[in-house]
């Protein structure tokens, strides 16, 4: 199985690692994208706002990220068509968010191994798609990363995340890479390390001190969809106004242009995040609410950064 599973991955990032982010990741060098986080029970009750994250654009390996605390409905939902053109399931047990942890989901059920153990089991029985969770160094402050990742493994996971810190630290802080390489030790089925990594040189050191199989790159790849090209020693070539473009086509097949339009923006303003002038740029997409204006400003900004670089 290890000699068909990519080996760098795209994390969930709510609000940013929609389907035309994910697209672009894959253009340069992602071997696995995952969706945003997507509730169970809300695909159980086919809510509409819910199923259409699960859009996806992109090929190769794929997979769709799923929470909840029911096994019952993992096991019905994982059998809907939704679902069908994924590689994996993975499943969220290192969310830290205060509502997803008062719901038993998420990085709470690192607290509840017999219900985490019932909720991956019920997966693995439930689909012939490969199964995969992405949990934290641990709840609270708590270290239990080897500990659960052997509970993942023992109950069906064929490759699991960890991402070095605590449902405590939330971002902050550095993770701890001792504490992924001990879930390392602890299994048989690939691991993927996740946290801190922002070039090849964090990178290398992630893979040196983990012995991880895989790297799964989060905050990293913000503004920085390329940086897996960056990660993998590869020349690329990255132009801001066409990944937007692209970015914008993609979403605008589930969704009206006014959404996209304010989906867009965040990405817009990590892309010129450091450029001279940016703040004019900035103000006024954030002001507009059609994709067409907002193409037409940064285009004229990215003419005059050019224009300015050519005069010097």
């Amino acid at each position: 199985m290890k000699n068909n599973l990519p080996d760098l991955m795209l994390s969930p990032l709510a609000g940013y690692t929609d389907a035309g982010f994910r697209k672009l990741a894959k253009m340069y060098g992602c071997g696995i994208t995952v969706t945003e986080m997507v509730s169970a029970k809300a695909l159980l009750y086919k809510n509409p706002n819910t199923k259409v994250l699960l859009f996806n654009d992109e090929s190769g390996f794929k997979a769709a990220q799923l929470f909840g605390s029911e096994a019952s409905v993992f096991a019905e939902v994982v059998k809907f068509d939704c679902l069908a053109p994924f590689d994996a399931i993975d499943i969220n047990m290192g969310c830290p968010q205060r509502k997803i942890i008062s719901n038993g989901e998420g990085c709470a059920l690192m607290e509840d191994l017999s219900r985490a153990a019932k909720i991956i089991r019920s997966v693995k029985n439930n689909t012939d798609k490969l199964v995969s969770v992405k949990f934290r160094k641990g709840y609270i402050n708590k270290n239990s990363a080897a500990e659960f990742a052997k509970m993942c493994a023992d109950n069906g996971a064929d490759y699991i995340t960890v991402h070095g810190r605590t449902s405590s630290q939330q971002f902050s802080g550095k993770a701890d890479y001792a504490a992924i390489a001990s879930a390392v030790k602890a299994v048989n089925i690939p691991v993927f390390a996740n946290g801190d990594v922002i070039d090849r040189n964090s990178y290398l050191k992630i893979k040196d001190e983990t012995g991880c199989f895989g790297v799964a790159v989060g905050r990293g790849a913000i503004g920085k969809p390329y940086i897996f090209c960056e990660l993998l020693n590869k020349d690329y070539n990255f132009d801001i106004l066409e990944a937007v473009k692209l970015h914008i086509n993609t979403l605008l097949k589930i969704y009206a242009d006014h959404i996209v339009a304010n989906d867009i923006k965040k990405h817009i303003v990590n892309y010129v995040k450091g450029m001279r002038n940016n703040k004019e740029l900035i103000n006024f997409i954030m002001q507009k609410k059609d994709t067409l204006s907002i193409l037409n400003e940064l285009k004229n900004f990215l003419n005059k950064k050019s224009n300015t670089s050519q005069d010097i």
